[in-house]
């Protein structure tokens, strides 16, 4: 049969649109499938974000967990097994609203929301210690200056259009403990440094607040760190109207730095002013006695419970100028007397003559605009009592001409508390060039007055930790003995000072090598705080006289007894030469007095 060339043509046409449909519907199969592959991917890609978004969330629960748990035993660093489930409870679904079916285990049990959730500590190269194992510091860090490392890890599981998809999130946690030791200057409040002549300060300096400084005769040496902000100006409530000056930085400008917190309490939610319990009102805690409540017989909560001086100090000496009595206490609050036999007779007696030595008497303060009543202890004779037969005299020693040998950490607590603002109370020390064989720590709920040369020990040859080309105190050394004075308030009474002419004394040179803890008051109505050039307080003419200061200053809190405001017109500023002392890098104060520092590090996805 013979076939048309309209059939031929007709048939090819079907084939033609029979190919076409067959080519269409595989380009829709394909666009389909890709369409379904990209939604897979997006979906998958936005369910990522998902996990990682809620693993962040969640570390940073653990976070704030852990912080709490640390800041349980502020001195010590918890181990995995310490951060028990109470510590770090699990999220829970009202914590993440937004994730439906929201499940959390400890376990590596990836059917869970939330599994793997646990926090371990590691050592320096992030190996896991043993879980009662604390963390160790870094090879060469001191333990006063220390960071100890944890990882905290969570694994998040959500679900996809196939199956499931599984995050692992990791980060480091650091607690950084440092040595409030290890500034030249440390305040926790805003840190104010104006000084007229030239003030060379030599060490790191650090304020958790504001710094603010306008003097070109201002010179740092070191790292100037601040967690608030700088200004080249005065504080407000300053009203000098004179230009300020950039001072000058020679190692770097200053920077931004986290705040660095006592005993790694936050003071602005810890402590809580006005209250009914009176044991947790400031960081002038550490220097208060603390408060019992009469209905029990105990003390009241005590956020600073064994860290207050006057828990740590092996002796305790409680004055009352108004009834004329002493108390004397060993470490563990036995009071001793003179009729306590053996250790407990030696201790009371050589207390009590160091008290003896130079009665107390009243002064006038300038500054204070007052009579202030000064019990007067003796250091060196503390010193005498306390050294061993053939030299010095080991913290360890069981001699029996080293009193109190059992408990001695070179710690001594003095307040006198009969002070009220209209009978003013102060503690004197005296005699001090020489001090204890291992150092000594004083503390006082009063303002402390230094008197004369201290800590600068019977060496032969002239200082060489600070200017060689003029020491004041030609046989400078204090053969590491590390001190520290902490209290209300710390005053500087030259070696030239006498109690009959202290309306208007003239200064000679003297040397002080101690850390200071001490209060301010703050820059107000016009008043100047008198800034860190004043943190020693001075009430004496020591116009062309030389103060000579070795140590580290540290501002934890307002003053409370030792409150009038700072008055140039009271006294004339010394040359000042002070110097950081760099052996408290290795060689700290006795007592226990630590910064800490919480901090998120790294983050990874293994």
């Amino acid at each position: 049969m013979k076939i048309s060339l309209r059939q031929i043509e007709a048939g090819s046409a079907i084939v033609v649109v029979m190919s076409v449909l067959a080519t269409l519907m595989v380009l829709v199969g394909v666009s389909f499938e890709y369409t379904q592959t990209i939604n897979r991917n997006v979906q998958r890609s936005d369910t990522l974000e998902n996990a990682v978004a809620i693993g962040d969330g969640t570390i940073d629960l653990m976070f704030g967990y852990w912080r709490e748990a640390c800041r349980k035993q502020t001195n010590v660093a918890p181990s995995t097994d310490d951060l028990d489930a109470s510590d770090l409870p699990l999220p829970t679904t009202t914590q993440f609203p937004n994730v439906p079916n929201f499940t959390a285990t400890r376990s590596a049990d990836t059917t869970k929301t939330i599994s793997n959730y646990k926090i371990v500590a590691v050592d320096p190269q992030l190996v896991q210690m043993g879980n009662s194992t604390p963390p160790t510091p870094g090879v060469g860090q001191q333990p006063t200056n220390a960071t100890y490392n944890y990882i905290a890890s969570v694994d998040v599981t959500l679900p996809t259009l196939k199956g499931n998809i599984t995050t692992q999130i990791r980060r480091i946690f650091q607690k950084e403990q440092v040595s409030p030791w290890a500034f030249a200057i440390f305040y926790v409040d805003p840190l104010e440094i104006h000084p007229g002549p030239l003030f060379k300060v030599t060490g790191p300096v650090h304020t958790n607040s504001d710094l603010y400084t306008a003097h070109n005769t201002l010179q740092f040496f070191d790292k100037v760190t601040y967690g608030g902000k700088f200004y080249n100006a005065y504080m407000p409530g300053d009203c000098r109207t004179d230009p300020p000056t950039p001072p000058l930085f020679l190692l770097s400008p200053p920077d931004v730095a986290p705040a660095k917190q006592p005993f790694g309490l936050d003071a602005s939610r810890i402590f809580n002013n006005g209250d009914s319990n009176p044991n947790n009102d400031s960081y002038h805690e550490l220097i208060d006695i603390p408060t019992i409540n009469p209905s029990t017989g105990v003390r009241y909560a005590d956020p600073l419970q064994d860290e207050r001086y006057y828990d740590q100090a092996a002796i305790k000496i409680l004055i009352d100028s108004a009834s004329g009595t002493r108390t004397i206490k060993k470490f563990d609050g036995t009071t001793v007397t003179s009729s306590s036999t053996g250790n407990d007779l030696k201790l009371y007696n050589a207390i009590n003559t160091a008290l003896n030595v130079t009665p107390s008497k009243s002064i006038r303060d300038e500054r204070e605009d007052s009579s202030v009543l000064l019990t007067t202890l003796d250091v060196g004779s503390i010193n005498t009592s306390l050294t061993c037969v053939g030299g010095g005299c080991p913290a360890t020693s069981t001699s029996p001409n080293y009193i109190h040998s059992s408990r001695w950490n070179g710690v001594v607590y003095i307040t006198d508390t009969s002070y009220t603002p209209s009978t003013r109370r102060g503690i004197r020390l005296k005699g001090g060039k020489v001090l204890p064989y291992g150092g000594l720590t004083v503390a006082s709920a009063n303002p402390v007055y230094i008197q004369g040369d201290y800590n600068t020990g019977n060496g032969t040859v002239p200082s060489n930790n600070g200017d060689p080309l003029n020491p004041t105190v030609s046989t400078y050394d204090k053969s590491s003995r590390p001190a520290s004075v902490i209290a209300d308030a710390v005053n500087i009474l030259s070696n030239a000072w006498v109690d009959t002419n202290s309306n208007n004394s003239t200064a000679s040179n003297t040397t002080v090598n101690t850390a200071i803890v001490s209060g301010i008051v703050p820059t107000a109505g016009c008043h100047y705080s008198g800034g860190a050039e004043n943190f020693p307080r001075f009430i004496e003419n020591w116009d062309n006289k030389t103060f000579t200061y070795y140590g580290s200053m540290v501002e934890l809190y307002n003053s409370k007894q030792a409150v009038g405001t700072w008055d140039s017109a009271v006294y004339a500023p010394p040359l000042r030469q002070w110097y950081f002392d760099t052996d408290f890098n290795t060689n700290t104060p006795p007592g226990t007095l630590m910064l800490y520092n919480y901090i998120k590090s790294r983050w990874y996805m293994p």
